[in-house]
């Protein structure tokens, strides 16, 4: 798996041909870009938004990738095109992307109560950013209509894991 850095300096305009590539305009990763990220950053103006669709960005990666060419892109973590590529994290110190993101299980009242060895599971559940970012790129890389073989896959490079996650009592 690639190793992921983090970069804090200025880089110059003119490596990236003045673009960053986004997703959806009303997306909120886009909106944040817009409000916080480019000015925080002094980019307004130095740097153009292309913005298109969140399948459209792992394309423009891949096609930069494959050229080795550099490519500014807005990606959230965990995603899976950490895994798949030697990609730097751009040091955010302001904390313009947010500070602390998770993810949640949501239910409804009586699921807890309804499902208590299920709900136990979930309460428990952690997977590392990596681990989860590796999921993710086991299932890309499977294809759609073949999710549930890439689970496996991943499943099957990771013993353990599923006993550790949901143990049977």
């Amino acid at each position: 798996m690639p190793a992921s850095r983090a970069y804090s300096g200025r880089v110059p305009c003119d490596l990236f041909k003045g673009k960053i590539y986004g997703i959806e305009p009303g997306a909120g990763e886009t909106k944040l870009y817009e409000d916080k990220v480019q000015n925080a950053y002094g980019l307004k103006g130095e740097y153009e938004l292309v913005k298109s669709n969140t399948s459209a960005i792992p394309a423009q990666l891949d096609r930069a990738y494959r050229k080795n060419e550099p490519i500014a892109v807005t990606l959230w973590s965990p995603h899976w095109a950490y895994d798949k590529y030697d990609l730097t994290r751009v040091a955010d110190p302001e904390k313009t992307w947010g500070a602390n993101n998770q993810i949640r299980t949501l239910a409804n009242k009586g699921f807890p109560e309804k499902y208590s060895e299920l709900n136990g599971w979930l309460k428990n559940w952690h997977m590392a950013p990596d681990e989860l970012m590796s999921l993710e790129q086991a299932i890309q890389k499977a294809g759609r209509g073949r999710e549930g073989e890439g689970v496996q896959n991943w499943i099957d490079a990771h013993p353990g894991i599923v006993d550790e996650m949901a143990p049977v009592k």
